[in-house]
Order: C-alpha cells, then sequence, then structure tokens
C-alpha cells in the first residue's frame, strides 16, 4: 500500500532536484535541424516504448543519417531506409551492462516517422520553421500534433520542453495520472487525452497542484514521473 504523505515528500524532494537542473535546458534556436528532428524522433518513439530504449533507436537512427538532411530522399526511399534500420536490434544500457532489443512496433515507427519527415520537409518547411511560426507555446503544440504523426498533446509538450521551447507544460503521462488518482481520485483514462481541449483541462488541473508543492508544472509532473515508477516497481502496482 502507498503511503501519499511518503509519495508527497518524495515528490517535494526532488522538486527541488529538478529546479537545480532547469540551468542545462537547451534553447531550441540553437539547436540544429538534425538535433530537433532528432528530439521528434525519440517523441515518436517514446510513444511506444520506454524512454531508454526510443533513446537507443533514435540514436541508432542518427547514426546512420537519417535524421539529416531527409529532404534529400525520395519519400519511399526514406520509408525503407527507416525500416531497413529499425529491423536490426540496438544496443541499450541495463543495470547489467548491455543488452540487444529489437524495435517495438516496426512497421508502425517507420510509417510515424516517414510521415512526418514528409508532412515537414516535402512541404519545404523544417522543425524551425513550424517552432518560430507559433506565437505561443499552446500554438506551437498545436501545430506539432498537426504536423508530427504519432504526437498527441503529451507528446508534443515533452518535445518543447525537451527543446527548451516552453518547460512549463504539462507532461501527462500515465505515472503522472496514477498519481492524481492516488491523491485527488481523479481517474483519467489516457486515451482520452489525445484531446486538445481535455488535455488542456487536465493541465490546468495539475497547474493547480503544482502550487501544493510551490514549483512549477514543469518540475512537479517530472518529480511525480520518476516517483510514481520507482513506487509501481517497488509495490508492483
Amino acid at each position: 500500500m502507498i503511503n501519499i504523505s511518503v509519495l508527497n515528500k518524495t515528490i517535494a524532494a526532488l522538486c527541488g532536484q529538478v529546479a537545480l537542473g532547469r540551468d542545462t535546458v537547451a534553447n531550441w534556436e540553437r539547436l540544429t535541424e538534425e538535433e530537433l528532428f532528432f528530439e521528434v524522433a525519440v517523441c515518436i518513439i517514446g510513444s511506444q516504448m520506454v524512454y531508454e530504449h526510443s533513446l537507443a533507436i533514435a540514436n541508432r537512427l542518427k547514426e546512420t543519417g537519417l535524421l539529416r538532411d531527409t529532404a534529400s530522399y525520395a519519400a519511399a526511399e526514406y520509408h525503407q531506409q527507416l525500416s531497413t534500420v529499425l529491423a536490426n536490434p540496438v544496443s541499450v544500457e541495463t543495470s547489467n551492462g548491455h543488452r540487444e532489443i529489437y524495435p517495438r512496433f516496426k512497421n508502425r515507427l517507420t510509417g510515424l516517422i516517414s510521415n512526418t519527415a514528409n508532412n515537414i520537409y516535402g512541404a519545404g518547411l523544417s522543425v524551425h520553421d513550424i517552432l518560430a511560426s507559433a506565437n505561443s507555446p499552446q500554438k506551437a503544440r498545436k501545430l506539432l500534433v498537426e504536423y508530427v504523426s504519432g504526437f498527441g498533446p503529451k507528446q508534443a509538450s515533452l518535445f518543447l520542453r525537451r527543446v527548451g521551447y516552453c518547460t512549463e507544460m504539462a507532461v501527462l503521462d500515465t505515472h503522472v495520472l496514477d498519481y492524481m488518482k492516488i491523491a485527488y481520485g481523479l481517474e483519467v483514462k489516457p486515451a482520452t487525452l489525445s484531446h486538445l481541449t481535455k488535455y488542456e483541462k487536465l493541465e490546468s488541473k495539475l497547474k493547480e497542484l503544482a502550487q501544493d508543492f510551490g514549483y512549477s508544472v514543469g518540475c512537479v509532473d517530472l518529480a511525480m514521473w520518476v516517483t510514481m515508477r520507482v513506487a509501481k516497481r517497488e509495490f508492483a502496482l
């Protein structure tokens, strides 16, 4: 049985650490287009599997050059190149060293990434262009959901945070939703959060709850994510 007071103390302690680390946040305007598309790929892949695996797979795509100069490929050729790379295992770091994993949902990931490249670069745009054209973080999130295949509000918010466009948009991961259910009785089905208006409504609620911890929502939801991830492993929730 999880003790909510223990969870809250852990979250509060982690918030302080997260806030201290904010000095290392990236600046999207200084990132190259390849670096931005790499982050897009991390978030697309991360919607299908755990973060460590998504990062390893995105790094493999980067090593093969498939996240650079994507406009130079014909759409069918790019799709085939992605499919070939994603058919091979990648090495991921574990507590015991390394192990080989095969990307899950290879065909789906191939389609999502290749469609995204075509939506953006095939239209003569760039990720930089999309971000620069937005006049607010909310608009940037909406545009990303439109252009990036596989992006819902959560993935778009995570991307904007990772590239330093806006650190104060909630990333409503299942771990965060589980905390809100335990602490406040808010039961939300993750599928409903694919709708932007419903996502923003719950995001507003989390921002209110973040005030109880005395930190911004960007600190609090990350601290919740870490805390609940560990707690769920410990208590097999």
